[in-house]
């Protein structure tokens, strides 16, 4: 996540922008929020409409008009005059591209740290506490209330995410800092190596790193996790996204 202008959050992950003073929420289509994405992270250079389309279209690229393209850029400046942004924190330079303002300032948000601090506040009140409050007679209702969502929820659990992942043995090469894991459908690229290898933060002791991206396409995602996220329902992970190079 990143926090824009000490003011706005941006969540790629979710295609959303927050401002938190009024809690204004919008949420952006995909390509715009894939450039907004790729001009922060390059957003002391000018990024050409040829790469701009590449970033958010994809394969479709080559067959995405100008009028396409020019839709979603002003649809982006729109979505950041409603969270409070000014519309020139995307600038057009003639004929050569767009680049975020000079004065716009860009922050990352450490996503793990935050969810953490968000479940500490969302801890039940403790036992004696409850009893102090309804008494034993209202604590023992609670009690067979969460015991019975407590079985309902056992039967109806959600598909965990990262079902079809693997260990790899990539985790052997980087002294066995984490466990890395990739889609048992693709094969771990260099580039992905080289993408962890410029990026050590990602790879620390007890993380989980899920590795997601084929070896054509122009974006790498890792998702970390402390802990195994495949088994572990209460795991909380952080997504980033790279552009690579092979």
């Amino acid at each position: 996540m990143y926090l824009i202008n000490q003011q706005v959050e941006f969540d790629p992950a979710h295609k959303r922008m927050t401002n938190r003073q009024t809690g204004k929420d919008v949420h952006l289509q995909l390509p715009a929020s894939l450039c907004l994405l790729y001009l922060i992270a390059n957003r002391n250079e000018i990024v050409s409409q040829n790469t701009l389309l590449k970033v958010g279209w994809g394969a479709r690229n080559e067959v995405t008009t100008s009028n396409t393209f020019y839709q979603s850029i002003l649809t982006l400046r729109n979505a950041l005059a409603d969270v409070g942004l000014s519309r020139e924190t995307v600038k057009t330079i003639s004929r050569r591209g767009l680049i975020l303002d000079d004065k716009t300032t860009v922050e990352k948000i450490p996503r793990l740290k935050e969810q953490e601090k968000i479940s500490q506040e969302k801890k039940p009140l403790p036992l004696r506490k409850i009893k102090s409050r309804w008494g034993l007679y209202g604590a023992s209702l609670l009690w067979a209330a969460i015991l019975s969502m407590g079985l309902v929820g056992y039967f109806l659990q959600p598909e965990l995410p990262f079902q079809n992942f693997i260990p790899s043995s990539l985790h052997l090469r980087l002294e066995e800092r984490c466990d890395i894991y990739h889609a048992a459908n693709e094969i771990f690229s260099t580039r992905s190596l080289k993408m962890l290898d410029s990026h050590p933060e990602l790879c620390v002791a007890g993380s989980h790193v899920f590795i997601s991206g084929h070896r054509h396409a122009e974006r790498v995602a890792a998702f970390v996790c402390n802990k195994d996220a495949r088994k572990e329902a209460t795991a909380v992970c952080a997504s980033h996204y790279y552009w690579t190079e092979e």
